[in-house]
């Protein structure tokens, strides 16, 4: 479907998983287990065909190097239609999860007189589909001074199953018990207000309202050590060779799409709202340091950078659509937003000008706004935000007081 410079469409909702979907089907390929906890029959076709005993694989060229492959470090699981998450087993932490919160459609929909699932009873449980050696364990966790931190937060889900399904190690990281218990707790009380005001707007396009969450740690370094030169550190917790890797960070990218139309293949959805948010993982924030939302929201291209992948492709762009070096045009029209955003909130605490930061903090890696755009991107830009035809979408902090109190 055609869509303007500033207009991000993608065709149903599910084509927003199309790259984790294609992850799947390449982990599949080497170590998914069948719902019995056997070994998945497409692991390795010729090998069961053949019987072949452990320790032999079959002399054949096109099988040889599939049959030697090693197994990869991200396993991904679907729990729900709400809930994929990517766990990497070399840090036991997930890579990212991905929920989708859309009240009206999947669940109940969200008002007073219904009751929201309770947490009461539910345990931590262990992914019993990853091995022992590889997931992450309740034991880990016991005596070691952080808490176990959802990334996808069991109250976003409207059923008592979808609770249940958060609470697996491979939505969880170690968190700071007060970071989790406040500045993270309010960060995540912050999108589902997103998504309960944005489904209940007035109008057609209200209907079919979804937000999309993508959450995941990061590890940034701590200070500069010389020119072009970072140390990093950062504590794990756990029984050696078994450790679980402490963030230093955690990130949020958030987006709101509306369907714009209907047919056999299924709704076109739009972009209308987005926001990429960077917290330091700490407990040190003083009353007279204390960060507002908006003080950690970051440019999206950043993000990708430090994060390793690229969120929302079918609605944001991708370099794999043939624009080489340059960034897709709508990860510049978000950054730019995020600049205006950034530009016109005082006391921003996120940026540090000096090039050091201390543990906990953001912003070593973040370069100051308007760095690594062509002053001909930025003309086009300005055009875009400032013109007769404004953007399609616009910045979750826009006009949204709740970004300028303090977490």
């Amino acid at each position: 479907m055609p869509s303007s410079p500033a207009m991000a469409v993608v065709t149903h909702s599910a084509a927003l998983c199309v790259g984790a979907a294609a992850m799947t089907l390449l982990l599949h390929r080497h170590s998914s287990p069948t719902t019995d906890g056997s070994t998945a029959a497409a692991n390795d076709d010729a090998i069961s065909q053949n019987e072949t005993k452990q320790g032999i694989i079959p002399n054949s060229h096109s099988d040889c190097f599939n049959n030697m492959l090693p197994t990869l470090p991200i396993r991904l699981s679907q729990p729900n239609d709400n809930l994929l998450i990517a766990f990497d087993t070399r840090n036991r932490n997930p890579t990212f999860v991905m929920e989708r919160i859309n009240n009206k459609k999947h669940g109940v929909a969200a008002t007073t007189e219904q009751k929201a699932p309770s947490r009461k009873n539910k345990r931590f449980f262990e992914d019993k589909a990853i091995p022992e050696h590889h997931r992450s364990r309740n034991h880990h966790y016991r005596n070691s001074g952080y808490d176990r931190g959802h990334l996808a937060p069991a109250a976003d889900f409207k059923t008592d199953s979808d609770v249940q399904d958060s609470f697996s190690l491979s939505n969880i990281s170690p968190q700071l018990p007060r970071f989790n218990r406040t500045m993270w707790l309010r960060v995540e009380e912050f999108v589902r207000s997103v998504a309960e005001q944005e489904e209940k707007v007035k109008g057609d396009s209200s209907e079919g309202v979804e937000t999309w969450v993508v959450t995941g740690p990061l590890w940034l370094p701590s200070s500069t050590v010389g020119k072009d030169k970072f140390q990093y550190s950062y504590e794990a917790i756990g029984h050696p060779p078994s450790l679980i890797h402490v963030p230093t960070h955690f990130f949020k990218v958030v987006v709101v799409v509306s369907p714009i139309a209907n047919d056999e293949s299924g709704p076109t959805f739009q972009l209308k709202k987005f926001a990429a948010f960077v917290l330091p993982h700490s407990e040190s924030h003083e009353k007279s340091n204390r960060l507002r939302l908006v003080d950690c929201i970051v440019r999206l291209t950043d993000l990708e950078a430090v994060a390793g992948f690229e969120f929302f492709p079918a609605l944001l762009g991708s370099h794999k659509d043939g624009s080489g070096d340059d960034i897709p045009l709508h990860k510049e029209v978000a950054d730019a937003l995020t600049d205006d955003i950034r530009a016109h909130a005082k006391n921003n605490q996120l940026l540090l000008e000096d090039g050091n930061a201390k543990h906990g903090e953001t912003g070593i890696l973040l370069p100051q706004n308007g760095a690594g755009i062509s002053k001909r991107r930025q003309k086009k830009i300005k055009q875009l935000l400032r013109g007769d035809s404004p953007p399609l979408f616009q910045h979750l902090c826009k006009k949204n007081n709740a970004c300028f109190k303090y977490l």
